[in-house]
């Protein structure tokens, strides 16, 4: 049922309040109050009124145990009228540690007053909710990852889209409203919801244009250095979110590259001005000729084009950037998968269109690369650690899982020539794979795929190890006739 449907009978707080309601779920008065709204099948005995303060109270008491399981609206925590500023103000330190360094747009002064001013300014309000929710998403990972995190996480979402109200005649588009679009998007990625995530990815996209940072040259009156980079860094990270969908769902893409990196900005730290332009650097291989490649609206594939690009990402990974030493571990993790996970798609672009050769002299054109890649990934993969992988959220786990599930597909599908050899390779694989299945945001669709080849693999190994016994002479001493 739709959560908005109007029912022909009051809920459950109203009747025991004695007050009108508007039979929604939930309704205005429940809404107001931070009620549980639960419409029971029978009608409810009358009771005695007593003073509003204590029924409300007492009505908070008998229903905190319950959830009606008809309500189509997302959860709410029993306890969702604590989300109040000091609980978003709480969650600053976290952002700043774990998101901000990945998405340096709003600043924790900014972010903080827009909490203080949710409660005036429906806009503050909308993104108050939308960081929340983010910031929670992108911290309360392995153990921390309880049920109610997730409930939390898909309220305060709802509650942050409920807020931000319909466009109406004479809108302005802000920074603000585009990084509340992107909060939400990450919200939804990693509720694996990826229509209404796409949706608000695209919104963000929609509210970047309007602001016209590609036109910032001839925007008059100028803006400030500071904001110039600040509305840069918005547009690229709304670069990076879409080019990433178009590869993972095969999409098309509205938003260009800028002609340049965001300008220096003196008021952010270093490493993060670093980290943020060396993963731009990377998305920028993703170029209209990559994107048509890969959604095959072209076939004119060569194997110098597939060269070219891996030159292009082997020769950032050999010689390392300017101002790398600079970057967290966090940072180079994210670097490293999304260095790999790209070396992949183009590989994979080359094996559709049939350029891969078991006597290539080149990587990136031999069919055995993925396996040179997995034996290259044992190796990096004790430096990274799992929380400096699992806070960058679903999406770097979805990379690692298109790695993994290459590597399979070239270990099951190409023998080995030693047995060594063949045990070697299922050895990386592993452990790969072990690391892998350690990310509590892999769902399970994906953990089975891994599993089933797993188990092929397994199989394949145990064939190589133990050979069909010849026939025995029956002259020979082992034999019991």
């Amino acid at each position: 049922m739709d959560q908005r449907q109007r029912v022909s009978k009051a809920c459950d707080a109203c009747k025991v309040r004695k007050v009108k309601c508007n039979g929604q779920q939930p309704c205005t008065q429940c809404s107001h109050l931070a009620l549980r709204c639960i419409y029971a099948p029978k009608a409810i005995a009358p009771r005695k009124q007593g003073r509003r303060g204590g029924v409300i109270s007492k009505y908070k008491e008998t229903t905190s145990g319950s959830w009606s399981s008809s309500d189509a609206s997302p959860v709410s925590p029993a306890n969702h009228d604590r989300y109040d500023c000091a609980f978003f103000v709480d969650l600053i330190p976290d952002f700043m540690t774990a998101v901000y360094p990945v998405q340096p747009v709003m600043t924790e002064q900014e972010i903080h007053d827009s909490i203080q001013a949710m409660d005036n300014d429906q806009e503050a309000k909308s993104f108050a909710l939308a960081f929340g929710g983010c910031t929670l998403n992108l911290t309360r990972t392995g153990v921390r990852r309880t049920p109610e995190v997730n409930q939390t996480i898909a309220f305060l979402a709802s509650e942050s889209i409920k807020a931000r109200g319909p466009v109406m005649p004479n809108f302005q588009s802000s920074v603000r409203q585009a990084l509340t679009s992107l909060f939400l998007h990450n919200c939804f990625m990693t509720m694996r919801d990826k229509d209404t995530a796409f949706f608000y990815m695209r919104d963000a996209i929609s509210l970047i244009q309007l602001l016209r940072i590609d036109q910032m040259n001839s925007e008059d009156p100028p803006l400030s250095p500071p904001e110039r980079s600040r509305r840069q860094r918005l547009y690229w990270e709304g670069f990076i979110h879409e080019r990433f969908l178009a590869i993972l769902d095969y999409r098309s893409v509205v938003l260009p590259p800028l002609q340049d990196l965001p300008e220096d900005d003196p008021t952010i730290p270093l490493s993060i001005q670093e980290g943020f332009n060396q993963i731009i650097k990377l998305f920028q291989l993703l170029d209209t000729e990559f994107l048509q490649n890969w959604l095959g609206n072209q076939s004119n594939l060569t194997p110098a084009w597939i060269e070219r690009k891996d030159r292009e990402l082997v020769g950032d990974s050999e010689g390392v950037p300017e101002g790398y030493a600079l970057l967290t571990p966090m940072q180079r993790a994210d670097l490293i998968v999304t260095k790999h996970w790209l070396r992949t798609l183009v590989w994979r672009l080359a094996m559709s269109n049939t350029l891969l050769s078991s006597q290539s002299s080149k990587e990136c054109l031999s069919l055995l690369f993925p396996v040179r890649l997995s034996n290259q990934l044992r190796s990096e993969v004790p430096r990274i650690s799992r929380e400096d992988i699992e806070i960058h959220g679903s999406g770097i786990v979805q990379k690692l899982f298109e790695i993994t599930d290459t590597i399979a597909d070239v270990v099951i599908a190409i023998p080995a020539a030693t047995v060594e050899e063949t045990t070697r390779r299922v050895d990386d694989f592993d452990f790969l794979l072990r690391f892998v299945f350690t990310f509590s945001n892999l769902d399970h669709t994906r953990r089975r795929i891994l599993e089933e080849k797993h188990e092929k693999i397994q199989q394949m190994l145990d064939r190589v190890k133990s050979p069909a016994p010849s026939i025995a002479s029956p002259a020979g001493s082992d034999n019991p006739w």
